[in-house]
């Protein structure tokens, strides 16, 4: 009876996580599901291969823009390359994760909303925490890529 009662406890609460996840998302819910795959995607590619490699490969190769608190975006994979490190190891670890997503009807570009963490690798205990926003588009090989990409500190607490 224990195990009955403990497996209808992991359901409901697995049913109740899975609605509230559902809420967060907006417009084409195939689409929005999709962007966060592409969004969930992205961030592991990170974690995996570092943060240059991950947004060289994640944001659209042409029109794919990074504004990362310069007076101008970096547009196009190289710029965007380059303005995440390039080939240097990473100095810190860049971790996210979209809390919300909403996709056009039509399903051929959306956005995600999310908070991220980056870490000094050499210093663990030196982190900054804030938001992003990144919008998506389906290119013509029916991937999504990332167009645009703004993501902005929270304030330092006192």
């Amino acid at each position: 009876m224990r195990t009955l009662l403990l497996g209808f406890t992991l359901l409901t609460a697995f049913a109740a996580s899975a609605h509230a996840d559902e809420a967060k998302l907006r417009g084409n819910l195939d689409a929005a599901r999709a962007i966060v795959k592409a969004d969930l995607d992205f961030a592991a590619l990170a974690k995996k291969q570092g943060t240059a490699k991950a947004f060289r490969n994640a944001m659209d190769a042409e029109q794919g823009m990074v504004y990362a608190g310069a007076e101008q975006p970096a547009t196009g994979r190289a710029a965007i390359y380059a303005l995440m490190g390039g080939d240097a190891p990473d100095e810190v670890a860049l971790e996210w994760a979209p809390v919300e997503a909403f996709a056009a009807n039509s399903g051929e570009l959306g956005v995600t909303r999310g908070r991220w963490t980056r870490t000094l690798i050499a210093d663990t205990s030196k982190t900054t925490t804030g938001s992003y926003v990144t919008v998506w588009h389906k290119n013509a090989k029916g991937e999504w890529k990332g167009l645009i990409d703004i993501g902005n500190p929270d304030k330092p607490k006192k």
